[in-house]
Parts: structure tokens; sequence; C-alpha cells
């Protein structure tokens, strides 16, 4: 093991989790109160948003002719429209895979060819959710599958993976671990 990964861990046993933990709503978001104890006996607080525990899905989906597949929404934090690969929260009774193939027929309206697992990521270190990511090919428009949620306003575009992976690099989409993760997948697809 290396040294890094052992300083890690024995500060992460320093920090300690102490109750309660409050859970709020917002609008539309979950935030989560925590607080920690830490070396040295202070007390830290954080917010975190997300409900913990909480699975979402997401897509990286090229149709046949290897354009990627995005939904271009208007996104409050940035307070412009950005492009996004669908995906939403794993619900209840379905598994990750299911919710990535559910979320890219309602957001986008297309079916996946094949869909093959990537990995998982979180968005950032005060998310509680943690997002598993997909990558499709041979996607099929499906007619009257769209169904957007009553607060989305959802543009289907198709871009080049060249188009794509600069979206990523330039904060133009929100999902640029997806990218990072199909990275592989897309270069070899684009020879």
């Amino acid at each position: 093991m290396s040294r890094h990964v052992q300083s890690a861990e024995s500060e992460q046993e320093k920090w300690r989790r102490m109750e309660p933990t409050v859970v709020s709503n917002v609008g539309t978001r979950t935030v989560v109160s925590k607080t920690f104890a830490v070396p040295g006996g202070a007390m830290h607080h954080y917010e975190t948003t997300w409900p913990e525990n909480c699975l979402c899905a997401a897509t990286v989906a090229l149709t046949k002719d290897h354009k990627v597949i995005v939904a271009r929404q208007f996104r409050p934090g940035p307070e412009r429209f950005m492009n996004e690969i669908p995906g939403g929260v794993v619900g209840m009774k379905e598994t990750a895979e299911d919710a990535a193939r559910r979320e890219l027929l309602c957001e986008v309206g297309y079916k996946p060819g094949k869909l093959e697992y990537l990995g998982e990521a979180g968005r950032d270190g005060y998310t509680n959710a943690i997002w598993h990511y997909y990558f499709a090919t041979d996607c099929e428009p499906v007619p009257d599958s769209q169904q957007p949620e009553a607060c989305e306003r959802v543009e289907v575009r198709l871009l080049t993976i060249d188009e794509f992976i600069d979206d990523a690099r330039n904060y133009r989409m929100t999902d640029p671990a997806a990218v990072l993760l199909a990275y592989e997948l897309l270069t070899k697809l684009k020879r």
C-alpha cells in the first residue's frame, strides 16, 4: 500500500460523523446537513445535496452512424443552456441499468441496441448521489416515447464525437465524468 493511501486512510479514521443529521427539502432539492468531529476536537458542519445513498444512472448514447444523443436544457446553476446525457434517479424497484434504459427512452426518445456498463462517479465532493454510467450503441428513435418531466424542456441534439468531447472540455455539458469513462470507446469509434 502506498504512503499516500495509508495517510488518507489514517486521516479518514480521525473524522467521525456526529448526529443528528438534518434532512431538508428546498424546492425540488434535498439538502442533508452533516456534522463531523475532526482531529483536535473541532466540529465542522457541511451541507450536501441529494438524499444519502441515492443512485442515479445516465448513458452516453450513440446512433448507428456514431452521433452522440444529448438533451439540451436550461440549467439554473450556470444560468444557461447545457448539453447533458440522458439520466436520472434509479427507482426503488429497478436496477441502474433499467433506469438508464428508461431515462434514455423517456428523456430523448431512443432505445439502445447494445448497452454496456462504464463505471460510477460522484459529481462533486458535496453530493451524496452516486452516478452509474453506461455506453449505448446502435440507438434507434422510438416515436412518441419522449416524456420529459413537467419542469424539463428538452431539445434532443445529435453531436459528433468530437463535438461531444469538446463540450465536456469547455463546460458546455453537465456530465464530463461520463465522457472520461467513455473516452476510449468514443475514440475507437472515431477511427
